[in-house]
């Protein structure tokens, strides 16, 4: 074997070109060298070619079906029903109404209403109503009078401000009818000096704002009202008395958190007269008197979850022909109990009462012409409990003690007539008393309310005080059957009143001052045949006692009065 031959040069230079190489790039060179490569022998396949006809079984693969039974559920979800907005249509207003009946005592009764359809700006009406009776009580002298009324009212609303106003008339004709017919009096009753006429006519109109739901507003209210009240001298002898009342002021009111500041300011003024430049009366007699109140009432009301106090102050400064200032304070508290179940509260109350010729007659009709004015204060301690005791049962209970300083009290007149007209004397009185009251009403079906009050009085001067019950019950009911007939029923028990007829008896008794036991039921019954047309028949006095109204001064017996209404 022949080996390679290698020159030196290339064995020297070699590695320095490999250097280089790595140093400065790449170079390509060429070996050559004797090698001996020796290559393997064939061979010859001795076996020959053959066609291999085999089947190749394919296996049958099943696949059987397997039964499994899977337990399935249908569900259903609850849907909210679509909650869809049906408005009623509203019934049908008829602006008119009328109601006309008549009694057994030959007295007409009338009753006139007209009234605005809905209207979301204003309100207004006018109010018509008339009850005379041209029967007589036997045994006294003419009894029968006449009374009308008259209203015209209205309401204005803006976004922002609410107008109430109201024009009133009254005329009222009666007799003094205190006078037994007997032939000593025969001579006085036939002069028919006996009958009067009261007259008045007066508006009230009150200017408020309403209250924004959202922010703080400060409420307020500015009114005023004026009333013109007089009586005709039947015997034009210029002795009947007149009297003008007016007043003026506001009320106002802001929350502020749990506290409400309120308060209230007014001036009324009174000017009655009798008798003025009149020859046939005393100078003494004479009548031109004026009265001024300013009455300022500064309160504040605290909340919480369960309690509500009220702290303030009655204010009055009376402008007699002696002025006093007359201050009366106000504390209320009370406390819910098991969810308004139970409601205790205590207090301090009253105020300052301005009367007028008006008040005292419409008290009692039959006081004379010629009177002294004097106001009347009240105070007032009081506490009790009251409460629901389910949706339909509420009830109140109170025990009181009452001073009034200037109560009006009626005593029969011996200076302008023979008994047969009552004077007006003040005293102070004291009430200690208990009131009670009870209410159950199911739906508009049922109502039934139950008041009672016991009072014991006790006078500085006089010896009773005069014609104020002791006792004094009220039951009331009404009923609805199927919207078609409409039942109501009262009954007024009074006990303990006393007479001033005691004073001018010889014979002084205690039976001389019992005024007698009251008790008066009454009944009603209508029958709508439909919204237009009704019947209705009214039962007074059921047990048909002619108690005493006021001395000597007996009522009416039994009365039935029958009717119908109509709407237009």
């Amino acid at each position: 074997m022949e080996m390679t031959k290698i020159d030196l040069k290339y064995i020297i230079l070699g590695p320095l070109f490999l250097l280089a190489g790595i140093s400065f790039g790449q170079i390509d060179y060429e070996a050559i060298s004797k090698a001996e490569r020796p290559i393997s022998p064939s061979y010859r396949i001795s076996e020959k070619p053959a066609i291999i006809d085999t089947v190749i079984p394919i296996p049958n693969i099943s696949y059987p079906l397997l039964s499994r039974n899977m337990r399935t559920e249908i569900s259903i979800d609850q849907i909210d029903p679509a909650k869809i907005k049906i408005v009623e249509k509203l019934d049908k207003l008829y602006p008119g109404y009328l109601r006309l009946g008549l009694g057994n005592y030959i007295n007409p009764l009338g009753e006139f209403y007209y009234n605005s359809l809905r209207n979301r700006r204003m309100s207004y009406g006018v109010h018509l109503n008339h009850n005379s009776s041209f029967g007589n009580i036997k045994g006294y002298a003419p009894s029968t009078f006449d009374n009308s009324s008259a209203k015209l009212f209205g309401e204005f609303f803006t976004k922002e401000f609410r107008i109430e106003s109201e024009i009133n008339y009254l005329n009222n004709g009666y007799h003094f009818y205190g006078i037994q017919d007997t032939t000593e009096n025969q001579d006085l009753i036939s002069k028919d000096s006996l009958r009067t006429r009261v007259q008045g006519i007066g508006y009230n109109v009150r200017f408020s704002n309403f209250a924004r739901k959202d922010s703080a507003t400060l409420l307020y209210t500015v009114k005023t009202d004026f009333d013109h009240f007089h009586e005709f001298d039947p015997l034009e002898r210029n002795m009947n008395a007149k009297n003008s009342n007016f007043g003026i002021g506001t009320e106002m009111a802001y929350q502020l958190k749990n506290n409400i500041y309120a308060g209230e300011l007014d001036i009324r003024y009174n000017k009655y007269k009798f008798a003025n430049d009149n020859p046939n009366v005393l100078i003494s007699d004479w009548h031109d008197d004026d009265n001024t109140i300013v009455h300022l009432k500064p309160s504040i009301t605290s909340y919480g979850k369960k309690w509500k106090v009220l702290v303030g102050v009655d204010l009055n400064f009376d402008f007699n022909p002696e002025p006093t200032f007359v201050a009366v304070p106000l504390l209320e508290g009370m406390y819910s109990l098991f969810k308004d179940m139970f409601i205790p509260y205590a207090g301090i109350g009253g105020g300052l009462t301005q009367n007028t010729f008006r008040s005292l007659n419409r008290t009692n009709e039959f006081i004379v012409s010629e009177l002294d004015l004097k106001n009347t204060k009240e105070l007032k301690f009081y506490g009790g409990i009251k409460g629901t005791l389910s949706k339909k049962l509420s009830f109140n209970l109170q025990v009181h003690s009452t001073t009034f300083t200037n109560m009006a009290l009626f005593v029969n007149d011996t200076v302008w007539s023979d008994l047969y007209k009552f004077d007006v004397v003040y005293d102070k009185v004291t009430a200690l008393g208990v009131n009670a009251s009870v209410s159950y009403q199911a739906a508009e079906k049922l109502k039934i309310d139950a008041i009672v009050a016991y009072n014991n009085y006790t006078t500085q001067v006089e010896t009773h005080a005069w014609n104020l019950p002791e006792i004094d019950i009220k039951l009331r009911g009404s009923y609805n059957l199927y919207d078609k007939i409409y039942v109501k029923s009262d009954l007024t028990l009074l006990g303990g009143r006393k007479s001033p007829e005691g004073l001018f008896s010889t014979e002084v008794s205690d039976e001389e001052f019992d005024l007698g036991f009251v008790a008066d039921a009454n009944l009603s019954a209508e029958y709508r045949y439909n919204k237009r047309v009704s019947i209705f028949v009214q039962l007074n006095n059921l047990a048909a006692q002619k108690y005493f109204r006021w001395n000597r001064y007996r009522t009416q017996g039994f009365q039935i009065l029958g009717g119908a209404t109509f709407s237009f």
